[in-house]
């Protein structure tokens, strides 16, 4: 048992479907851990009010006590999937299991408790999820880092990746607000192909980088990322195509970007929009979720590329620490970035002959995704 044991004894769990009378109380203990919490935006009120809209409140409440007080809580789904072979009761924390309504792809995903304690809670929540629902197969928590798959389990458990990818951020510094600066810091090409995007575009008018200014104005751009999202990412392929998708980012928008957590930003070349970068705010640290970008016939013109730069250089100068590109392997986010990690998804399975083989052959090729990209492509 891991060096924590003792600390996971003083703790008492318990779970139960979510009472929507509950929600003032549930509020008030949820803002007060995510002070104390690892502080991630997927992990904050913000998100996590939208998706409870988003399910019409229907999942279910894991509380954990240290004596009386609160310090850990996330919710759970319960959902049935056709595997190979078999079908496997799984059971989702933060997270319905269901694809239309996960592809908002939450990352950095966790139960939400104090820094430092996350081992402690998480086993103790494995632990009494196991007991009190002896029919589940899978306990399933991610996109996350990959110290969760060292979470102690319990000895009926054991942990298997079941998705990777490598994440990628710029870790900014206060001299990044000047552009020039930032470009100073990446490599010979990446400084070229933006610096020639910029003086290509140059010649067609000024060349700005404009943020929404109200909630009104960042649905309209939203609005027009999404056009140009559908266009490059046809089909299922694109979260606007979903309506969970679409809804609850316009109900994240609406009932949060007064506050500042949201940015939706439009590169403008003579006033007209080539491309829509959509970020998350959360406490210094800038999270890229999406883009709409018009592609150029003239493929010198790389858009993106320029609207990240000075992404970039705009939040340096806001003095904010990091610039997430998140999940998803690429070219772009490779070029920008000074920092990377690995991502990924966690299965806590029984330990039953079928996942066992899994595990030890990997044979089951179509229940890992591939590594690379998350299945909402967020280019």
């Amino acid at each position: 048992m891991h060096k924590n044991a003792n600390l996971m004894r003083s703790l008492s769990v318990t779970s139960a479907p979510l009472n929507k009378e509950q929600l003032p109380q549930l509020l008030e203990q949820w803002t007060r851990l995510e002070k104390v919490s690892s502080k991630s935006f997927f992990t904050s009120w913000k998100w996590i009010g939208s998706w409870l809209k988003m399910l019409d409140y229907r999942t279910n409440l894991v509380t954990v006590y240290d004596g009386s007080e609160v310090i850990g809580l996330a919710f759970f789904n319960i959902h049935k999937a056709n595997r190979p072979f078999h079908i496997s009761a799984q059971l989702w924390f933060n997270r319905t299991g269901e694809d239309a309504k996960d592809q908002i792809w939450p990352e950095y995903n966790d139960i939400l408790c104090p820094k430092g304690r996350e081992w402690a809670v998480r086993a103790s929540v494995l632990q009494h999820l196991v007991e009190k629902y002896p029919e589940m197969d899978e306990f399933v928590l991610g996109v996350s880092r990959q110290e969760i798959y060292e979470t102690p389990t319990p000895p009926s458990l054991f942990p298997r990746v079941i998705w990777e990818t490598k994440s990628y951020a710029s870790l900014l510094k206060p001299e990044f607000c000047d552009l020039d600066s930032f470009l100073s810091s990446t490599s010979r090409n990446t400084r070229h192909q933006i610096r020639r995007t910029l003086k290509l575009l140059r010649q067609r008018g000024e060349v700005e980088l404009v943020k929404a200014q109200s909630d009104e104005e960042a649905l309209i751009m939203l609005k027009h990322a999404a056009r140009l999202h559908k266009k490059r990412w046809p089909g299922l392929k694109s979260g606007f195509n979903n309506p969970y998708f679409e809804n609850f980012h316009y109900e994240l928008i609406k009932r949060n970007y007064s506050s500042g957590c949201i940015d939706v930003l439009s590169l403008n070349v003579d006033d007209t929009p080539v491309c829509f970068l959509y970020n998350f705010i959360h406490r210094g640290y800038v999270y890229f979720y999406l883009s709409g970008i018009e592609y150029e016939k003239d493929n010198r013109l790389k858009p993106g590329l320029l609207a990240h730069a000075m992404a970039i250089s705009h939040y340096a100068s806001m003095g904010c620490a990091t610039y997430d590109f998140m999940g998803g392997e690429a070219q772009y986010k490779a070029s920008l970035s000074n920092h990377q990690v690995s991502l990924i998804i966690t299965s806590f399975q029984r330990k039953q002959p079928l996942f066992i083989l899994k595990h030890w052959l990997d044979a089951a090729k179509s229940y890992v995704r591939s590594p690379g990209n998350p299945p909402s492509d967020r280019e």
